[in-house]
């Protein structure tokens, strides 16, 4: 517990990194999400997610652009025409988290998302317990494993706060979620190299490897130009494409 206090500690201090994300939801979809990201100040990120489905219809690579107050997904090149060459649609979180429970849950869990959370979870768990020494990538870890139970979850000054708890709680219940299974390989830095996640919702098993690199990476936290932007508001509302 002590240790993983300074992991917590130190990611905090550094907020950003480079990620590559695999999740993994039962037999149907697997998302594959590469970019960096920033957590000072909320959760912030550019990234290139592409999908595997077993619907056989194509799901090309899109870039996303994740902001504190919204989303930015660019238009495919051969789409563009059709949005009055406007690049990128923007998804504004406040109607983004007005559209029913599943929008809210995930906004918040946007503007929650990154490692020192994982750590706080991982610490919060009932049945902590460290591996041992492994490598990952190249690079020298250690392993360590906790089941994070919902119905016992609590706030502690080692662990989750009594927002986090609160989020968590709503989360996992809304998704049927009994435990979360959380491991977690640190380096000699005291920094997450690897987060695996591993639940089981009321529909499917879902499975989340992470793997983190380049601290403290400058992040481009720039936006597009609102004149290259447009909303799916914009185009229902007005029947044509608006500005954002």
């Amino acid at each position: 517990m002590d240790y993983l206090l300074k992991v917590e500690n130190a990611t905090s201090k550094i907020h950003s990194t480079e990620m590559d994300q695999t999740v993994t939801t039962g037999t149907v979809r697997q998302m594959h999400i590469v970019g960096d990201s920033d957590w000072a100040g909320g959760f912030k990120a550019n990234v290139t997610v592409s999908v595997k489905s077993s619907v056989p219809t194509p799901v090309p690579s899109l870039q996303v652009k994740i902001r504190s107050d919204a989303m930015y997904m660019k238009v495919p090149a051969q789409k563009v025409a059709s949005t009055g060459g406007k690049h990128w649609l923007k998804e504004p979180l406040a109607l983004l988290a007005a559209q029913g429970d599943g929008g809210k849950a995930e906004t918040d869990q946007m503007k929650r998302s990154n490692p020192a959370m994982d750590v706080r979870m991982l610490m919060a768990s009932g049945d902590l317990r460290k591996v041992g020494r492994e490598t990952v990538r190249g690079v020298t870890t250690t392993h360590y494993t906790g089941t994070l139970d919902t119905a016992k979850l609590i706030a502690s000054k080692e662990g989750l706060t009594p927002d986090d708890v609160k989020f968590l709680k709503k989360q996992l219940a809304a998704e049927g979620v009994a435990e979360d299974h959380i491991d977690l390989w640190v380096n000699s830095e005291n920094l997450p190299v690897e987060m695996q996640e591993q639940t089981q919702t009321s529909t499917a098993k879902i499975t989340s490897t992470t793997y983190l690199s380049h601290y403290g990476v400058a992040v481009d936290l720039s936006v597009p130009a609102a004149s290259d932007t447009f909303t799916l508001h914009s185009v229902v509302g007005a029947g044509q494409t608006g500005t954002a």
